[in-house]
């Protein structure tokens, strides 16, 4: 009995943030998760970026909904990364996927997506996993 007073207020508290909408509410996560098979340490400098893109029209170019990039500082794959889509900006009738490719420090292409990883929409999930290829 003698801890209600300090129990009433924190309740009230836990219930009023409990309903406030924060911008996670307004958003849709993407977890992806991008390697590559060759067996080999990156140097520092190089840099991961990862794209969510919407791929649905055939003639134009694809328009990126999210995207991010950090630098791999002696880190090895798999690399986890997750994108935050504004749910605004998804339309269940498009197509989307995931791309990842990781430059050198001077810029040059070393690993890229190949193919085509669907997410979001026609009963693809919100989790990916990327193999990237080596470029030469």
């Amino acid at each position: 009995m003698r801890f209600l007073p300090l129990i009433a207020p924190l309740a009230l508290v836990v219930a009023a943030c409990s309903s406030v909408a924060g911008p996670e509410a307004d958003s849709t996560s993407v977890e992806v998760t991008a390697a590559y098979r060759e067996r080999i340490m990156l140097p520092p400098g190089h840099v991961l970026t990862v794209k969510v893109e919407d791929v649905s029209l055939m003639d134009a170019p694809a328009r990126v909904l999210a995207e991010t990039s950090q630098t791999l500082e002696g880190r090895g794959p798999p690399y986890a990364v997750t994108l935050s889509v504004p749910n605004s900006q998804i339309d269940p009738r498009h197509t989307y996927a995931v791309r990842a490719e990781i430059r050198d420090p001077a810029g040059a292409l070393r690993f890229t997506t190949d193919t085509r990883h669907s997410i979001l929409t026609n009963g693809a999930g919100n989790k990916v996993d990327i193999m990237m290829v080596g470029v030469r």
